[in-house]
């Protein structure tokens, strides 16, 4: 004799079955959107890898740069920076900075229009420390720049550096700059003096000349021996502390 069993009974495997049937669709869904999160994780990264890589290989460009004299060609020796302007200049500004520093390229687009004129009109010399502490890419512009100075165009490559600063500066970025700003006519001394690292020796001197003098971040600037708080400059003080230091 068979007897049948409560309605409740039915209705609690009901219950039962439904939380069984909620509980997978809730893993369900959140297997998809781990699923989902990873894959935006992965296209974020990726997409962020790509574009570093395109930023850090790309070809350069040349910085637009004001018209100027001729720049004579400065002899490089260690220890010894690169000069840019008159000797009879009655102010003088100890400049250090790294190529792959990104405050130094804020420095420079803030403030390299003012420094340029101020030498355009014999007032300032600067005496310009490249130092290479950042990586191996630093060193190579820094040698690239002697390598400009050299020639006879460091300040117009010294701009296009700093332009590209998050540029690796691989052998043929840092010739395509030049050839870039000389337009084609780069002296073929400078592409052996970059291709063979001829004043990486210098660089190392240079690094030292700042060790030395105490320099111990870039960019560091001094007027005529006193120090600048650049954190605190703008471009009116700047004009305002060479005017007062030429008086």
């Amino acid at each position: 004799m068979s007897t049948r069993r409560p309605t409740s009974s039915r209705a609690a495997r009901d219950r039962a079955r439904e939380a069984r049937e909620q509980a997978a669709q809730r893993r369900r869904e959140r297997r998809t959107l781990i699923v989902v999160a990873a894959a935006l994780v992965l296209v974020l990264v990726g997409g962020g890898i790509l574009l570093q890589a395109w930023r850090t290989s790309r070809s350069p460009s040349a910085a637009a740069v004001a018209p100027s004299a001729a720049v004579t060609p400065i002899a490089i020796s260690n220890g010894r920076p690169l000069v840019f302007g008159s000797a009879d200049a009655p102010v003088t500004i100890r400049l250090y900075e790294d190529f792959h520093c990104p405050h130094c390229a804020d420095f420079e687009e803030t403030y390299a229009s003012t420094l340029d004129a101020a030498v355009a009109a014999g007032t300032v010399s600067i005496h310009f420390y490249p130092m290479a502490f950042i990586d191996q890419g630093s060193a190579a512009a820094a040698n690239a720049m002697a390598c400009a100075s050299e020639a006879g165009f460091g300040p117009a490559y010294s701009t296009g550096l700093f332009a590209n600063h998050t540029l690796q500066w691989s052998t043929a970025q840092l010739i395509s700059l030049a050839d870039q700003i000389t337009g084609g006519a780069t002296p073929a001394g400078f592409t052996a003096c970059v291709q063979q690292g001829s004043h990486l020796p210098w660089v190392q001197s240079i690094n030292a000349a700042a060790d030395q003098a105490g320099v111990q971040q870039t960019p560091t600037m001094f007027i005529d021996d006193r120090p600048v708080d650049i954190t605190t400059l703008t471009v009116d003080s700047l004009k305002q502390k060479i005017a007062d230091a030429a008086a």
